[in-house]
Parts: structure tokens; C-alpha cells; sequence
């Protein structure tokens, strides 16, 4: 007892109270992050804490010995580091609010380009000077400088204990799938992002290995056929609406008010539709799905999009545009997106040149009624060959939507929650400029026999705040997306109701109705096979859930078991004839 004393306590006798204290914020992260996954049974809620209480105890400890080692022992740099570590973890929190996963290197590309105006937000500030005070008050009550020897010792016990948690865990013993999303939780926000960061891609795969043929029959993928509803439409449509989710269409969800989302109701009701699954997200993973029936986003972009539906247009004549509000540059994707195979990417840069469009940029960027008026605008120009756009509306972009719409007017909805800038006003005033965007198609002779258009989003929105009394009780079909097929002669074929019907059967349904052969390696089917059974493969940052009709595997992506593999490999492979 003397010898665990001596070693073990003993080098703690100064820090930990300051430790336990520090890892409170860490605790809470990890049970709204079980929330958050569906996983929050009263045995993973304990078994994390517990383990997670331990990991965090232990990496702040070596943290800030490391820190007292280098000579850094002032209280109040102390809590400046701290305060700083915290805002990582308030990150990872955010992250996890809005999209259901953590704060992974994809991610880190988003800061650029954003708008960080909600930093002047009373609430914000209110929140950094409370976390502020926290972090100096524990500090100047807890802190107590230790010997360097003593610093020393603490700090190898730290980084032994800390470096054998995240080696192995108890929390592997739990359940499937439990045993993972507690796992996941464990690491500090740090650490998981930088072993994000690190992370090597795997490779592509050009070509179907025997080895994974049986597999790829079992999830019945790389067998996309049409189904000879295709027509010569001419001018297609893409209308990608920023975070689009069924919660907040009346269709879906009786506490939206009617006329709040009445024209996208409409349009859902009269024309061939659907609810579909997302597999990904964030609008560059969003996108990449839609344009190419493959779940792994990451591997498709770095090489140069193997598959596309876009480029299929390209080479068979059709001139390919990517119309968007926000920078055309921003996370580099006006480069992606020339690979998928658009000829041109116009955004905010270029309208900023345009004295018809400039005054209306702000914010994240052009007002979305703009966006469509250059759309006819372009489609005009273009209107004697075969076209197909892509639009990319912003103002329905998280948290709040757009506030200041610069002067155009809206039909306001008698409705506490649409009285300010929230989503759910936002989705009612797309809704009012896609009716507005329809009549001027067909006030200029744009909407004719060959125009198809789809409206639908580039990923779901997680986003309740603040206004959460729309959304409860929860359903899980507010998550779905909504997916809209118009045509100026309506198709009569009904689109399938599959509960698997998801994001990757977008690509497969517009080359079906363009009467064009999918690829081989497309993941999905046309929308229009009614009888296909299919699986879901959503790819988050480091593991994937695969659903099918019979089970749900959740797969690390540096999973080393021999079944794990198999799928993993199927997952990243392309075939493009």
C-alpha cells in the first residue's frame, strides 16, 4: 500500500482536485455526444464516464505538467492554455450538435471562408467570459506548483495511463454497436482531430476484386440499370438547397405552419418525390454523393472523381454549370468540381463584378432570389443547347439563416418562430423563390417538354436551436431529405417508398430519366426501380454505418478484422465502366 502511495498518489498530491475539476466540461461533452448517436442507455452512459473521466484526468495532467516542465507556471497562462483547450472541445460540442458527428479533419477546412459575425452575439460573448472566469477561478484555487521531480513523475504516469486508454478500453466489452460510439467519445477533442489530421486515405481501388464480388452482390451495389422512363430532356436543373430536411416541410411535420411551407409542399404532393436517407455531410460530401452514387467522398475527390454523372453529361454534349451564392473558391471546390466534370463555376467573385448582383452579397453570399434570376439569366443565354446547372442556394445556411435579406420582401408567416432570423423562415422564403424562379422560367420560354428539374438539399440540417418546439416530438424521418422530380408534362411513374432510398440513387435516377447508362461502379438505383433491394452506406470521418433491410454494421475505418476489411475495400472501390 506504501508503494502504490509513494508512486502513484503521492506525484498527484498537488493537482488533483485542479484535474477532476478541469475534466467536468469533458464529462458533459461525452454524454451529450451518447445523446447526440442514440446511445445513451444508462450502462454506456456510466461506463463512459467513467473511462473517459480517467482519459481526460489523465491528458490534462500531462498537458500541464509538460507546460510546468517548459517553465510555464503562471496561473493566468495557465488558464489562458486551458480556456483555449476548452474552445476545441466547444467545437467538438458544436459539431456534434449540428451535424451528429465529431470535430474531424474535413471539417478544419470549413473555417475558411465562414462567417464569424455570430461571434458579436451577446450569448457568445456571455458563454467565452463565463468559460474565462471558470478556467481563472479553478486555477487560482486549485493550482499549486509541484517540485520538478514531482512534476516529472506525474507527468510519465499521465502519459503511460493516457497512451494504455487509448491503446485498449473496457468500453470494448459493451454491446455492439455501443462498444464503438462510447470508444469514439473517449479521446479528448484534441487529439482526435489531430489523429483525424494524420490519418492516411485509403486508397482507391479502379477495379472490382473477386475477393469483394460476393460482397458486392450481398449489398446489391454496382448493378444500377434504368428503367426506360428516360426522355430527351435537354435542360436540366439541379436546385440544391442548402441543408434542406424534411422537418421543415408541413408535409412532414404538423408543427411547421402551413402556409410556411406551403409552395415546397405543393410541389412535393403534385410531382414524383421522395424521402430519402443522406449518406453524408457537409455540401462538398453532399454534392459528391449526389453527382456520383459513391459514399466514400473523401477518396472520390482526390482522384479526380472516377465516376460522375456530370462529366457523362459533358462528354455527350451538354454544357455544365455550377451556379452558387458563396465563393466559388471556397474549400477548393471550384477545382473539385471542374473534375466532376462542370465547365464553369460561378459564385460570389464573379458576381461581385456584376453591378445588377453586388449589392445583394453578404454574409455567406448571394441572396438565393439573385442566384435564380442569373440562373435564367444563364440558362437564357445557353437556352438553344443542351444545359445542365447545378444551383447552390446559401441562405438557408446554418445556424440562423439569413438575416438581413437587403431590402427584397417576403410573405411573412403569423408564426412566433418566423418572426426572426431562424431556419425554418428561411426554408419558407426558398420556398417563395422557387415558386418565383418557376413562373420566370416559364415567362421565358425556359419550362417547355425538355426541361427537367430537381429541388432538393446537399445535406440534412441537425439544427433545432431556437426553435426546438417545432421539431418535438423527434421523428427520424426529419432527418430525411426531401427530393422532388418537375416536369412541364408530369411523370405519372411514382418514385419508390424503400426505406433505404437515399442519396446515392440521385445519380442513377437522373441518368435513368436521360436515358443514359449508369456506370457500373454507381452504389445506388434509379428512384424509379421499384422492386431493388438496397443499403445505405453513410461514411462519416473515421468509421461508416452500413444499413441493409436485415441488419447495421458500424465499421472503424482502421478496422483490422478480416470481415471489417472485406467491406471497407468494397467501399473504396471505383468503377467506371
Amino acid at each position: 500500500m506504501s508503494w502504490l502511495k509513494k508512486y502513484l498518489f503521492t506525484p498527484f498530491t498537488n493537482s488533483w482536485k485542479l484535474l477532476l475539476i478541469l475534466t467536468i466540461p469533458a464529462l458533459l461533452l461525452g454524454l451529450f455526444g451518447l445523446h447526440q448517436l442514440k446511445q445513451m442507455t444508462l450502462l454506456n452512459s456510466l461506463s463512459l464516464l467513467v473511462v473517459k473521466g480517467l482519459c481526460e484526468f489523465l491528458f490534462l495532467g500531462l498537458c500541464i505538467a509538460i507546460l510546468n516542465l517548459l517553465g510555464l507556471r503562471n496561473k493566468w497562462a495557465l488558464a489562458t492554455a486551458t480556456f483555449f483547450y476548452y474552445i476545441t472541445m466547444t467545437a467538438d460540442l458544436v459539431l456534434l450538435w449540428y451535424f451528429k458527428e465529431r470535430f474531424g479533419a474535413k471539417y478544419l477546412d470549413t473555417l475558411q471562408g465562414g462567417d464569424y459575425n455570430f461571434m458579436t452575439d451577446w450569448r457568445v460573448i456571455t458563454y467565452l467570459i463565463l468559460l474565462a472566469v471558470f478556467c481563472v477561478l479553478v486555477f487560482k484555487r486549485y493550482f499549486s506548483a509541484s517540485p520538478w521531480k514531482q512534476t516529472l513523475h506525474r507527468a510519465g504516469l499521465c502519459a503511460a495511463g493516457f497512451i494504455a486508454i487509448l491503446i485498449w478500453t473496457p468500453l470494448v466489452f459493451l454491446p455492439a454497436p455501443s462498444h464503438f460510439y462510447t470508444t469514439y467519445l473517449v479521446p479528448p477533442s484534441l487529439v482526435y482531430t489531430a489523429k483525424a489530421v494524420l490519418a492516411k486515405t485509403p486508397e482507391a481501388r479502379l477495379e472490382l476484386d473477386p475477393n469483394t464480388t460476393d460482397l458486392a452482390r450481398e449489398y446489391n451495389v454496382f448493378s444500377a440499370r434504368n428503367t426506360g422512363i428516360g426522355k430527351n430532356y435537354t435542360r436540366v436543373i439541379l436546385i440544391a438547397s442548402e441543408s434542406l430536411s424534411n422537418k421543415y416541410m408541413h408535409h412532414f411535420n404538423d408543427r411547421i405552419p402551413p402556409q410556411a411551407s406551403a409552395p415546397l409542399d405543393r410541389l412535393f404532393e403534385t410531382y414524383p418525390s421522395a424521402s430519402l436517407r443522406h449518406v453524408s455531410l457537409s455540401t462538398l460530401y453532399g454534392l459528391s454523393v449526389i453527382f456520383t452514387s459513391h459514399p466514400f467522398v473523401k477518396i472520390s475527390y482526390e482522384n479526380a472523381y472516377p465516376i460522375s454523372f456530370v462529366r457523362l453529361l459533358k462528354e455527350r454534349g451538354f454544357h455544365t454549370a455550377f451556379l452558387r451564392g458563396a465563393n466559388e473558391t471556397y474549400m477548393d471546390e471550384h477545382l473539385y468540381f471542374k473534375q466532376a466534370g462542370f465547365e464553369e463555376v460561378i459564385g460570389a467573385t464573379y458576381f461581385q463584378t456584376r453591378p445588377e448582383y453586388a449589392p445583394y452579397i453578404n454574409w455567406w453570399g448571394l441572396l438565393d432570389r439573385k442566384l435564380f434570376d442569373y440562373a435564367v439569366e444563364f440558362l437564357s443565354q445557353h437556352k438553344n443547347e443542351p444545359t445542365f446547372v447545378t444551383l447552390l442556394t446559401v441562405d438557408s445556411h446554418v445556424p440562423l439563416g439569413r438575416s438581413d435579406y437587403l431590402g427584397e420582401t417576403y410573405a411573412e408567416i403569423d408564426h412566433k418562430d418566423y418572426k426572426t432570423p431562424t431556419l425554418p423562415r428561411a426554408f419558407a422564403r426558398f420556398g417563395q423563390d422557387i415558386d418565383r424562379f418557376l413562373a420566370k422560367l416559364k415567362q421565358n420560354g425556359l419550362w417547355d417538354e425538355k426541361t427537367l428539374i430537381f429541388i432538393m438539399p446537399d445535406h440534412p440540417s441537425y439544427s433545432n436551436t431556437p426553435t426546438n418546439d417545432l421539431f418535438t416530438p423527434y421523428q427520424e424521418q426529419f432527418d430525411n431529405l426531401p427530393f422532388i422530380i418537375i416536369t412541364k408534362n408530369k411523370i405519372n411513374t411514382p418514385l419508390t417508398n424503400h426505406p433505404l432510398a437515399s442519396q446515392l440513387d440521385i445519380a442513377p435516377t437522373v441518368l435513368d430519366l436521360l436515358n443514359i447508362e449508369p456506370p457500373k461502379g454507381m452504389f445506388g438505383h434509379s428512384l424509379f426501380d421499384l422492386t431493388t433491394p438496397r443499403s445505405v452506406f453513410d461514411i462519416k470521418e473515421d468509421y461508416a454505418v452500413v444499413t441493409t433491410e436485415k441488419n447495421l454494421r458500424v465499421v472503424p475505418l482502421n478496422s483490422t478484422r478480416k470481415k471489417d476489411k472485406k467491406l471497407l475495400e468494397l467501399m473504396r472501390t471505383f468503377i467506371s465502366n
